[in-house]
């Protein structure tokens, strides 16, 4: 046998699964070749220390504290379920009330008769209603918010009979 071909048997004698012939066959080997015999030592060192050093004891505060933590947490991991299957039952109805909310403020919006911007200023600053001295003084420029405000201060302007100069 080839060298290659026993390094195979050599870990598997380290780890105790060699037959009886198989056991043999290494055996043989190893007394012809010191190669092998070089690294079935090497490869057999870790074993022979696991077997001469005693196993650790733990510390007897180790499994309290590993106890302590493990119930810590077990209590997260259960706070953390409660709330994700809060979240799964909660958050869609809520966008199922979201969505109906928007659904009327959407249909209140579109079927409200709601003045156009461009028609309104018209009714503010050109409407026959208003005095034309209020048209002729207001000689600033026009902007959103002028218009806006025009807007929003015209009932108070017809209610109070108020004159701008």
């Amino acid at each position: 046998m080839k060298c290659a071909a026993i390094r195979n048997l050599i870990l598997r004698k380290i780890d105790h699964e060699l037959s009886e012939s198989e056991n043999r066959i290494l055996d043989a080997h190893l007394e012809q070749c010191s190669d092998c015999v070089r690294e079935y030592s090497i490869l057999s060192i870790p074993r022979r220390i696991a077997q001469t050093i005693a196993p650790l004891e733990p510390s007897p505060y180790f499994y309290q504290k590993l106890k302590t933590r493990i119930e810590r947490e077990t209590q997260n991991s259960a706070i953390s379920q409660l709330f994700f299957g809060l979240a799964h039952r909660v958050i869609p109805s809520m966008a199922a009330v979201t969505l109906a909310l928007l659904s009327i403020f959407a249909y209140l919006h579109l079927h409200s008769p709601q003045d156009d911007l461009h028609a309104a200023y018209e009714r503010v600053f050109i409407g026959e209603d208003l005095p034309l001295h209020m048209m002729v003084t207001e000689q600033r420029n026009i902007t959103d918010a002028s218009i806006l405000s025009a807007i929003a201060n015209r009932e108070a302007w017809q209610n109070r009979n108020i004159e701008l100069k």
